[in-house]
């Protein structure tokens, strides 16, 4: 599976083109793969069509069990791929992808060493969602920060204790080691992928051209206000939450929100934390957290315009709160509606 590109291009010096194989094991949800191939192809079109190279950014590889098409959970099968075991070298990144049944399945100690070896003569390796476990059973996420879907969260830790499980982050990078949260996240990894390899506006470029709201960050969270409100059965707390998220730096409080939806503090508090999984109060911290943590990334701001804005009123409150959320062990909250894989 490459990406190819006709004719010839005059151009400068370039890298070589890189290799990215994709290790799809069983279970993985098709979004899974096609975002993030998506996002090297496009990337290596795009830098062919422009001029900028005249050989291709990515050649893209797909790995698989064996030499059977790859069966997903929607009934559809992949083909294309050829088994690991004959994977084409060198390799420039490797991304293990896999569904949840990998959590609880016995991984094959055949493969797990040849993830040590590739480790070790690739230039980086990533998961995304529960190809997370195969990279911890590899060894290669042992005291470092990671991620994976949240629902796979809380068993990523429990089964390996030496990985810093943070359940709520779209990705984490630690040297040349990536992963990624599930579905729709390894888009975000691709494209952080890309941008370091070519720089921020080609990611930026990507981005639009598959209308994503410019990128997540690292430091992003899987679960935003606007899943939130998706989530919510009840139509007046969709509103709300909607309508939080736009006006940050407005009064906020309990009172303030009950009364804007028509009901006592007292039954406001019970149904939005059955709705949302946590208090008003929890939500409206952690909302405009997240806000100020995408707004200090992509702006120059300074640090007390960006907490004015977004609520806190002074650059130290907004200190407190963004140094307790890089503390804080984040629980996988339950108000997503994606499926693990």
């Amino acid at each position: 599976m490459a990406v190819t590109n006709g004719g010839e291009h005059v151009n400068a010096k370039e890298w070589p083109t890189r290799r990215v194989a994709f290790l799809a094991l069983p279970g993985m949800n098709l979004t899974t793969l096609a975002g993030p191939v998506d996002a090297f192809t496009l990337a290596s079109t795009y830098l062919y069509r422009s001029g900028k190279r005249r050989s291709p950014a990515y050649e893209l590889q797909l790995l698989t069990a064996d030499a059977s098409p790859l069966a997903t959970p929607s009934g559809l099968s992949i083909g294309g791929g050829g088994p690991w075991k004959e994977a084409r070298l060198p390799i420039d990144t490797l991304l293990v992808l896999a569904g949840a049944d990998v959590a609880q399945g016995r991984l094959d100690p055949e493969l797990i060493a040849w993830i040590r070896a590739r480790a070790a003569d690739t230039r980086r390796v990533g998961s995304i969602c529960a190809g997370a476990f195969v990279l911890a059973a590899a060894g290669l996420l042992d005291g470092r920060p990671a991620t994976t879907h949240w629902q796979l969260a809380e068993t990523l830790a429990r089964k390996y204790p030496k990985v810093l499980v943070d359940g709520d982050r779209i990705y984490t990078q630690d040297g040349n080691i990536w992963t990624s949260a599930g579905v729709s996240a390894g888009v975000h990894l691709a494209l952080a992928m890309v941008e370091e390899d070519h720089g921020h506006e080609l990611a930026l470029e990507i981005a639009r051209r598959m209308v994503i709201f410019m990128r997540r960050g690292a430091g992003h969270r899987q679960f935003s206000s606007q899943l939130a409100a998706q989530a919510a059965d009840h139509q007046p707390i969709r509103d709300l939450i909607a309508w939080i998220s736009e006006h940050l730096d407005g009064d906020l409080s309990v009172p303030a929100l009950a009364r804007r939806v028509g009901m006592s503090e007292r039954n406001f508090s019970r149904v939005f934390t059955q709705q949302v999984s946590m208090t008003p109060a929890r939500f409206v911290a952690r909302v405009r957290t997240e806000a100020a943590k995408a707004k200090l990334a992509e702006t120059g701001n300074k640090l007390d315009t960006v907490a004015q804005n977004a609520g806190f009123g002074d650059g130290e409150t907004l200190r407190r709160h963004l140094r307790g959320d890089e503390k804080a062990l984040i629980r996988p909250a339950r108000v997503a509606v994606n499926v693990a894989g």
